[in-house]
Formats: structure tokens, sequence, C-alpha cells
């Protein structure tokens, strides 16, 4: 049997979270069906995807990078009147993350990581973010075996009922999952495909401005991921990567980040 080359490694990786993760056309629903299931929706946007594969750091080495989240297209229709989303106002938004690698046994990986997106107004959209996250990690030859917790808490305020006003959006979340990669080096390059899967709950809090009025929404669910990371002489990164959640939503996620030891060599 032929051996997959690393570059289609990765191609696969990609299209079988794709395909995995696709979204289903949701049935007949009543308004505040569609309501609440445009709460997940915006909720799921700010999860903390995994944005590396498993043991993507050693011990004394930092992540500095930034993230560029991918909005798609969200139909705000609920009953006869259609709702601002958040792919009316942009495409894409900004994600900072730092991830420092911890002391591990000989063979395995640890990390925690951080992200904090301030409350910076952009087209009449706030959002203040904060999440962390830990994982271990298994390093034996190419291959890659990891598991990490992470959790959230964002408030975002924006336009939604109506354009003279701004609703408010507080989530809050957690996950975990399980991933497995390999690293595959050619000279000054490397390449690691990834793919793996868990559970993530999302609450989001919508609070209408107008009328005080309050929705609340609770989802848990599967998260599956796939992606391809190449560093660069050891010193910069380019991360790729589906993130899916079963019939809610599916998004491409890129990082690029600069790899550095705080507390020296």
């Amino acid at each position: 049997m032929t051996a997959l080359r690393p570059d289609r490694c990765a191609a696969l990786a990609l299209a079988c979270a794709a395909l995995a993760a696709a979204p289903v056309r949701a049935g007949a629903q009543t308004m505040l069906d569609q309501e609440l299931r445009l709460v997940e929706l915006h909720s799921l946007l700010v999860a903390l995807p995994a944005l590396a594969p498993p043991g993507a750091w050693r011990g004394g080495q930092a992540s500095l990078g930034l993230e560029l989240v991918t909005i798609p297209e969200i139909d705000g229709t609920t009953g006869g009147k259609v709702q601002i989303t958040a792919s009316d106002r942009t495409r894409l938004y900004p994600r900072p993350r730092l991830s420092i690698g911890l002391p591990a046994p000989e063979g395995f990986r640890a990390f925690a990581g951080l992200s904090y997106i301030p409350p910076i107004e952009i087209r009449d959209v706030s959002t203040h973010y904060v999440a962390a996250e830990a994982g271990l990690g298994l390093a034996v030859g190419v291959l890659r075996l990891g598991a990490r917790g992470h959790a959230l808490y964002a408030r975002s305020r924006s336009p939604v009922t109506d354009p003279a006003t701004k609703d408010e959006l507080e989530t809050t979340g957690w996950g975990a999952d399980l991933s497995v990669g390999a690293r595959f080096v050619r000279g000054s390059l490397a390449l690691e495909p990834y793919a793996g899967g868990g559970v993530v709950s999302v609450h989001g809090r919508f609070t209408v401005t107008s009328d005080d009025n309050v929705l609340e929404s609770d989802h848990t669910g599967a998260a599956l991921h796939a992606g391809v990371r190449m560093v660069f002489r050891s010193r910069v990164e380019a991360v790729a990567e589906v993130a899916g959640y079963p019939e809610r939503l599916v998004h491409a996620n890129v990082r690029v980040g600069w790899l550095f030891e705080p507390f020296g060599g």
C-alpha cells in the first residue's frame, strides 16, 4: 500500500472535517426556535477551537499569534422579521492568542493558553472576550496525540433587532477534545496535519435593549476540527483549520504566530 504524502494528509484532514460537520438545514420552526438558534450560532462563533496540532509546543516555548475567525453567512429570519446578524457586519474577526509550553516528562508535551479581546468598538460592534485552555500531548516519533480543555466568557454589543439600538449577547462556555496528528520535517519546514473531536457547551443570554426582553439558549454537542500547521525555521507558524459543530455551524479559521522562548533557550 502506498503511504499518503504529508500534503495529501493535510488536505484529507481538512476535507473530512468540512464534510462531517456540514450544517443541516432545519425543518419547520417556530419564531422562538429561530431566535434561539441565532443565539446558539453566535455563541458558537466565539468558541475556542484548537487551531494547533497536539503537542505543538515543547516546554519553555511560547507562541504569540493572531487568529482570523471567519463568519459564514447567517440567515437572520425570525418569523416575518429579519434580524441583523454577525455576517451582516463582517465576515471575519481577529482574536489574539498566547500559548506557552509547560514542563512535562520525556515524550510528553503540556501547554496552557490565553486569548483576550478588549471591548473596542468597530462598525458599531464591540466584544469583550477572554478564554483559557490547557492540554497534554504525547509525542512518539512522528505521531502526536493530545487532550485539551477550554473555557470562555464573552459579552458582545451590537445592533440586532433595531439598527438604532445595541443589544447584548453574553456567552459562557466550555469544551474538551481529543486529537491526533503527525509531524513531518523537511529542511527548515515542518508540516503537521491533525484532526480531532470532542464536546462543546455554550450558554447564551441575549438581551433586547429596547424592552429588556431576554432570550436564553443552551447548546451541548459535538465539536469537530481538522487542520494543518506549518512551522518555518522553528520561529514562524501558520495554521489553517476547519471547525464544525454538526447541524449548527462550520467555519474556517487561520492563525499566524511567532515562536520564542520567554525564559531563555
